[in-house]
């Protein structure tokens, strides 16, 4: 995921009941999408960067700056879904599952994942046995994310200890979420040293949600970025680098 220069924290509706943005949990009463972060993988400040904007990040950290994710609610079914698993999952799970009407619900009903690059899955590690300790936690990946996972450690320790459950998904196939919720993972050219990597497309009662968090070039993919722009209502993307020397 580029580097974006700031936070987007708000909630836009998927029907068409409410459609303007939603920022409090009263008004919560529709199935809704909410932006948890919108940094590049390692975070913010990034490690290493000496220049002027990080270090004033460094001397005075914004711990609302988080690692890119998406929230997925259906309040209809009490119901939430989680796109990613970041280094920052524990204050965005927090987040996300405020708007769920039992308040004794720790984690979402699904997290789904877009591939295997640090920012995207890293937070798979906090759902072990050194942290929360899971039950069954599932998790929706492509057929290479999924034998990554499966094969290799610590990810491994998590499914022989029954802390996730994996749920194979493929490229362009529907997933039903709930019943007002679906959602469908498109394939995007990156670098895909252990997995595929997918964008999400999210589909609500009457809106529609593009999320492409990491692509290499658009004139690389198939598809025609601005077709599919034109297609749904909101469009979360990859943003570009400064300059082709980042």
């Amino acid at each position: 995921m580029k580097k974006l220069s700031y936070l987007l924290v708000f909630i836009i509706a998927l029907s068409c009941n409410h459609d303007k943005k939603q920022n409090q949990k009263s008004t919560l009463n529709s199935p809704s999408i909410i932006v948890l972060g919108t940094i590049q993988d390692a975070g913010s400040p990034h490690i290493g960067c000496s220049k002027k904007c990080c270090d004033s990040l460094f001397k005075n950290q914004n711990f609302t700056r988080k690692v890119v994710s998406l929230g997925i609610i259906d309040p209809q079914e009490n119901k939430t879904f989680l796109i990613e698993a970041t280094p920052d999952i524990a204050s965005q799970m927090k987040q996300l599952l405020s708007f769920s009407v039992l308040n004794n619900k720790k984690i979402p009903n699904g997290i789904l994942l877009s591939h295997a690059h640090i920012g995207h899955y890293a937070g798979l590690m906090y759902l072990g046995k050194e942290a929360m300790n899971a039950n069954n936690a599932r998790v929706y990946a492509m057929p290479k994310m999924k034998q990554f996972l499966e094969r290799n450690g610590p990810w491994s320790q998590l499914v022989f200890n029954g802390n996730i459950s994996l749920k194979e998904i493929y490229n362009e196939q529907k997933i039903k979420l709930s019943n007002n919720i679906s959602v469908v993972p498109i394939l995007v050219p990156h670098r895909d040293e252990y997995s595929e990597t997918v964008g999400f497309k999210i589909i609500g009662p009457s809106k529609k949600c593009l999320f492409i968090p990491d692509i290499d070039k658009w004139n690389k993919w198939e598809k025609d970025i601005v077709k599919e722009i034109k297609a749904v209502d909101y469009a979360f993307l990859d943003a570009t680098f400064y300059s082709g020397k980042e």
